[in-house]
């Protein structure tokens, strides 16, 4: 019986081993291969240019919130500051011991427990604090009280300008202030597969809304940017070959906002700002633009300078 089994075993094996050296004479042995030449290789990258600050002198004070534990390094936003301080704009930072309200509209702490409107007519008076003409915000960690919000609100509606930054690849609890200006920044990151800076998350914005942010602009490129939601606020739009990799939607998506009477800015990127992406297509421009819209003053306090010149002239 033994014998039995082992003879149909070596029958099997034969079989097997007939078949294999029938159809595989021999063990294969692969050919060497040969590696690419990548010197032939060419990366299409938006171009660079020169660039030249052309501008005129302004005067304000500009304050950056670092208070949210904010998640950007000071050294990021040097092109804009440097921007800033050559108008003849001074920066102040905000620090968690620092009062905003009394920052942005001059109202210190203790008057808050008191009569306010005697505190507001003694610092109109005597001049003593000197309150910030625009509030920049940069990528909020924490987020912003009620407190703090209705106190950026009345910054804003005394004439106060603010500017929102934010960035798809950082924390950001920038909602949580934009939202009481009907602002929205989407989660998620803008992406074009079609045409883009080397990277398909590195788009390019060609369409603009006329508007002293968007002068002189033709061209610009974003890395890593989001879509910002708003009522008929947006300013540059995508292409319809850029999507966003959360949104499902066949409206223009929009990486820049301008409300509130142009006197709130929302931009959801922040790699743009800084060197040396700030060299590409018109990113300069854009920048200067801003510095510019942060130093000029706003429609209303136009029209009060034009109303006061005209009641000179009267006089």
């Amino acid at each position: 019986m033994i014998k039995r089994i082992v003879i149909v075993l070596i029958a099997i094996l034969v079989v097997f081993l007939g078949r294999g050296l029938f159809f595989y004479s021999g063990f294969y042995s692969a050919p060497p291969s040969e590696m690419p030449s990548y010197e032939h290789i060419v990366i299409p990258a938006a171009s660079s240019s020169d660039f030249y600050d052309v501008y005129e002198p302004g005067e304000g004070s500009i304050l950056f919130d670092l208070s949210h534990n904010n998640a950007f390094d000071i050294e990021e936003l040097d092109v804009l500051m440097s921007r800033l301080i050559a108008r003849g704009l001074s920066i102040d930072f905000l620090s968690e011991e620092d009062n905003l309200k009394e920052k942005l509209l001059g109202i210190k702490e203790e008057e808050e427990e008191g009569d306010e409107e005697e505190g507001d007519e003694e610092e109109a008076s005597d001049g003593e604090i000197e309150t910030a003409d625009a509030y920049i915000i940069v990528c909020p960690q924490e987020e912003f009280s009620t407190k703090e919000r209705e106190t950026v609100d009345q910054f804003i509606s005394n004439g106060g300008k603010l500017l929102l930054i934010a960035d798809p690849t950082r924390s950001s609890k920038i909602n949580s202030i934009s939202i009481k200006f009907g602002l929205v920044f989407e989660p998620g990151y803008l992406y074009n597969m079609k045409e883009n800076d080397a990277n398909y998350r590195n788009i390019f914005v060609a369409e603009f809304k006329g508007g002293k942010i968007t002068e002189e602009l033709e061209k610009i490129a974003l890395y890593t940017a989001g879509a910002i939601t708003s009522a008929d606020g947006g300013i540059a739009f995508v292409d319809q070959n850029t999507f966003s990799s959360v949104i499902e939607t066949r409206q223009r998506l929009s990486p820049i906002a301008l409300t509130r009477g142009s006197k709130v800015l929302a931009v959801y990127d922040l790699t743009f700002m800084t060197e040396p992406y700030n060299g590409i297509l018109g990113n300069n421009q854009l920048i200067s633009n801003i510095a510019d819209w942060l130093s000029s003053p706003t429609e209303e306090e136009k029209e009060e300078q034009e109303e006061g010149v005209k009641s000179t002239d009267e006089g």
